[in-house]
């Protein structure tokens, strides 16, 4: 597997002087096509910081964040708003849908956003794969909180976008619509070939990545492949407590 996005020699610094805190410290990190990938740390670890870098939301103090190549440190707003709307695909806790739009345009909405029209093929098959064809009618309160995220899914989807960022996506759902959800998010990996990095504090959610990354005070303590729950739960632990 090829890669598809990195970061060199990362740090984030906010504050200035003696109120200054080191959030991102010299990390380097990279991340391959078609991988589902879970960061995690301890509460103010630098994880939410990472995943805000990598996805052009936040600007690093130092370092570089290349993508295909292309350093993204190099480039003005108007060219990150680019890559995020073209390129990347954003879930988070929130589910920041438009109430006023029915499920189908809020998962078309980026693409009309930029002026494109939808791969309908592929949005169909997308609604299919979260199950919620049998919804696109529906506006967001006439949805539950596991829909309402499914619908946010596809609508990171929608687009073919490089990479799909994710941030505590099913922190606001029970535990039957976060397994939905999570299982929904693999099969983007392991069936259209997509490329997730996705921030949790769960070890449940976590176990469904093929790599689990954990920070610490802004570096990375471990690199896992494949965890199981119980091995992400005792790294976790150890982490904590040294």
């Amino acid at each position: 597997m090829n890669v598809i996005i990195k970061a060199k020699n990362l740090s984030k610094i906010y504050g200035e002087k003696e109120t200054s805190v080191k959030a991102l410290d010299n990390v380097d990190v990279e991340f391959k096509e078609n991988q589902f990938t879970a960061i995690m740390g301890p509460s103010g670890s630098g994880k939410s910081t990472l995943l805000h870098c990598l996805a052009g939301l936040d600007r690093a103090t130092s370092g570089k964040i290349l993508l295909k190549g292309q350093d993204l440190s190099t480039l003005n707003d108007k060219q990150l708003t680019k890559i995020r709307r073209d390129s990347f695909g954003f879930i988070f806790q929130a589910f920041n849908l438009i109430p006023t739009l029915t499920a189908e345009e809020n998962i078309t909405l980026p693409a009309s956003i930029a002026g494109r029209k939808p791969d309908m093929e592929w949005v169909e098959n997308v609604v299919k794969t979260v199950g919620i064809d049998d919804r696109l009618t529906h506006r967001p309160n006439e949805l539950s909180g596991g829909q309402q995220q499914r619908v946010a899914a596809a609508r990171a989807m929608a687009t073919k976008p490089e990479v799909i960022f994710a941030d505590e996506p099913s922190g606001n759902l029970d535990s039957k619509s976060s397994r939905e959800l999570l299982t929904f998010m693999k099969s983007f990996v392991e069936e259209l070939d997509q490329t997730i990095i996705m921030v949790t504090h769960d070890p449940f959610a976590a176990s469904f990545a093929g790599r689990v990354i954990m920070l610490k005070d802004g570096e990375i303590a471990s690199d896992l492949d494949s965890p199981t729950q119980e091995e992400i739960v005792t790294e976790v632990t150890s982490l904590t407590n040294i």
